[in-house]
C-alpha cells in the first residue's frame, strides 16, 4: 500500500458519495475523478472480521465521477448476489476516508446489437424492421450469451415529422436465439431511440437502456398536382366536386402518382405537419387521378387542393393547386326600420348584420322593394349599396297603402335574402275647397278664410272632422312664410272659417298639421292685394 500523509482538512469535507454496479461488472463511485487515491474492495459479508473477497486501485475517470479500470472479478463459486462494498479514498485538502454500499454481483441480461435493415425510409418504402439481440452477461466468468426466450425489450421511438414530434413504443420478444425484430412505420425521422429489458426473469439485473440507430426519412420526392371545382359560388355545407390529377417525379420523367392522399382546404398549405381547415380528400386512382366531393362553410376566396403532408415529399411547403370559390354566409337585417312620411316618402335604415365579419369588405347591393297585392307580386322602388360598415339608407317615393321591404341579392359574400315585410298605410287628404272673403280687403281690415277638408276612406273622399290647420303668409317681396295661426280645427263636416287681418298685400296658404297615419295636404296659394 502507497503511503498516505494524514493531514488536516483545508476545506469541507466530501460527503455526497454513492456506488453503482455496472452492467459489466466495473464498480464506480461519485468521488471527483482527480481523486488523490481510491481502493475498492467487496467484502464476504457484513461482519467487522469478513473477509475481503475482490479489491482494486486502479481506478480511471468516468465523466465527473471514477470507475474500476476493469470489471471486479470474485472467486470462482462465489455465489450470486448483493455484497458489502468498501470504498477508501483520499481527496486532495482532506484526510483519508471511508464509504461503505453494495456490490451486485448478479446475472446481467440485456440488449445487444441494434440495426434497422434499412438505412432510410422513404414514400415508397415506408416500413422498416428494427432488429436486436438480447444477451445474459455471467459476473463469473464475464461471458455474454443469449437471453432466454421470451425475454422482452422495450422499444421507445421518437418520430420527427417536419417538425411535429410524437413517440411510438413497442414490446418486443426474444426468440430461442435472444434475437428479435420490430416492425415500424414511422412515417419520420427516428432519432434518439432507445431500447431496454423489461419485466426480467427472477434473479436477473437488467441493463441500462442502449440508443437505437439513427432512421431518416427521406424527403426527396417531388410532385406536382392539378385541379379543378365544379362551380364558382356555392351556399355553406353545400358540397362542390373537387377533380385533378397527381404527378411524381421519376428517372423517367413525369408519371401518375397513384395511392396518395389528396386533400382540399381552405387555406393555403404552409409548414403544417398535418392539413388544416380540411374540406375532403380521396386517395388518387391507378392513373393518378382523383375526384371527390369537399364542403366548403366559411366566407374563402380559393380551395386550395394538395397532397396530405408527408416527411417524405420534398421542400417544407408542399406544392397546390388553388380555385377560386366563393361561400356567402348568412346573415341578419338588424336594425331593420321602413317608414313612410306624411309627404310620402318612404325611407329603409338598417344594416346587414353578419357573423363572419363586423364589417363588408365589399359594399353590399340593396333594394328597396314595394308591393300593392299583399305581398304576391313585388316591383323595385330603390336600389343602392351599404357603406363599409354594411349600413343602408334608401329612400323613395311611397304610396298611399302598400308593403316594402328590403332585398339583398346573393353576392360572393353573403346570401341573397328578402326582409319582413312591412304594410304602411296613410290616409289621403285634400281641401276641397278653399276661398278669401272679401277678395280686396283694406289693409289692417278683416277677412274670411274658410274651406273644407276630406279624407279618403275605402276609396270615397268624406268629411275629415278635427282637423288641425295652420294658416300661413307670405308678404309682397318676401321669401319666407309666416304662420297666422295654428289653431284652425275643421268641424264635423269638415269646414272651417277664420276671421284674418289683412296686414298687406301678399300669398296666403292654409296646410294641414297631418297627425299619425294620415298625408300632409295644403290649398292652392291666394294672392291678396289689400287696399
Amino acid at each position: 500500500m502507497p503511503a498516505v500523509i494524514h493531514a488536516p482538512a483545508a476545506h469541507a469535507d466530501w460527503t455526497s458519495v454513492q456506488g453503482t454496479t455496472e452492467d459489466d461488472g466495473r464498480y464506480t463511485v461519485t468521488l471527483p475523478n482527480n481523486a488523490l487515491w481510491v481502493k475498492v474492495s467487496v467484502l464476504a459479508s457484513a461482519d467487522a472480521d469478513a473477509p475481503v473477497l475482490a479489491s482494486t486501485e486502479e481506478v480511471i475517470p468516468k465523466g465527473s465521477w471514477v470507475t474500476t479500470k476493469a470489471p471486479v472479478t470474485l472467486p470462482a463459486g462465489t455465489a450470486l448476489g448483493d455484497y458489502p462494498v468498501r470504498v477508501d479514498y483520499r481527496l486532495s485538502g482532506e484526510t483519508t476516508k471511508q464509504w461503505t454500499g453494495t456490490y451486485g454481483h448478479r446475472t446481467h441480461v440485456g440488449v445487444g446489437k441494434l440495426a434497422f435493415d434499412r438505412a432510410s425510409t422513404d414514400w415508397d418504402n415506408r416500413r422498416a424492421v428494427l432488429t436486436g439481440t438480447t444477451t445474459l452477461w455471467n459476473p463469473a466468468t464475464g461471458e455474454r450469451t443469449a437471453a432466454p426466450e421470451g425475454t422482452k425489450v422495450l422499444v421507445t421511438l421518437p418520430i420527427d415529422n417536419n417538425g411535429s414530434s410524437r413517440t411510438l413504443s413497442a414490446v418486443a420478444v426474444a426468440g430461442a436465439d435472444g434475437s428479435f425484430a420490430l416492425p415500424v412505420t414511422p412515417n419520420g425521422s427516428i432519432q434518439g431511440a432507445t431500447a431496454r429489458i423489461v419485466e426480467p426473469a427472477p434473479g436477473l439485473d437488467p441493463d441500462d437502456t442502449v440508443p437505437v440507430p439513427y432512421l431518416p426519412a427521406d424527403a426527396t420526392l417531388k410532385y406536382r398536382i392539378t385541379s379543378d371545382v365544379s362551380k364558382f359560388r356555392v351556399l355553406a355545407s353545400t358540397d362542390v366536386r373537387v377533380t385533378g390529377r397527381v404527378e411524381r417525379l421519376t428517372p423517367a420523367g413525369w408519371k401518375p402518382f397513384a395511392g396518395v392522399p389528396v386533400v382540399a382546404t381552405g387555406l393555403q398549405p404552409g409548414y403544417d405537419a398535418a392539413a388544416v381547415n380540411v374540406l375532403g380528400g380521396i386517395n388518387t386512382a391507378e392513373n393518378g387521378t382523383f375526384s371527390f366531393l369537399a364542403r366548403p362553410y366559411y366566407v374563402t376566396e380559393a380551395v386550395y387542393t394538395s397532397l396530405r403532408p408527408s416527411p417524405y415529399f420534398a421542400g417544407s411547403v408542399r406544392p397546390y393547386d388553388k380555385n377560386d370559390i366563393a361561400v356567402p354566409q348568412q346573415f341578419s337585417f338588424s336594425p331593420y326600420k321602413i317608414t313612410l312620411d306624411a309627404y310620402g316618402k318612404v325611407t329603409a335604415t338598417g344594416r346587414l348584420a353578419s357573423g363572419a365579419a363586423p364589417y363588408c369588405d365589399k359594399v353590399q347591393p340593396v333594394v328597396l322593394q314595394y308591393s300593392r297585392d299583399g305581398g304576391r307580386t313585388w316591383g323595385t322602388l330603390r336600389s343602392g349599396a351599404t357603406d363599409f360598415y354594411c349600413n343602408y339608407t334608401l329612400s323613395a317615393w311611397g304610396y298611399t297603402d302598400a308593403r316594402y321591404r328590403v332585398v339583398h341579392p346573393e353576392t360572393d359574400q353573403l346570401v341573397g335574402k328578402a326582409a319582413a315585410n312591412i304594410r304602411l298605410a296613410r290616409y289621403e287628404t285634400r281641401f276641397s275647397a278653399f276661398t278669401i272673403s272679401p277678395t280686396r280687403p283694406v289693409v289692417n281690415g278683416k277677412m274670411t278664410v274658410s274651406g273644407t277638408v276630406q279624407r279618403k276612406v275605402s276609396g270615397v273622399w268624406k268629411p275629415y272632422a278635427g282637423a288641425k290647420l295652420t294658416l300661413l303668409f307670405k308678404p309682397k317681396g318676401d321669401t319666407n312664410w309666416y304662420w297666422i295661426t295654428k289653431s284652425i280645427v275643421t268641424n264635423t263636416s269638415g269646414n272651417f272659417s277664420y276671421r284674418a287681418t289683412a296686414y298687406e298685400d301678399g300669398t296666403w296658404i292654409t296646410i294641414l298639421q297631418p297627425p299619425a297615419g294620415y298625408f300632409y295636404s295644403e290649398t292652392t296659394a291666394r294672392y291678396i292685394d289689400a287696399r
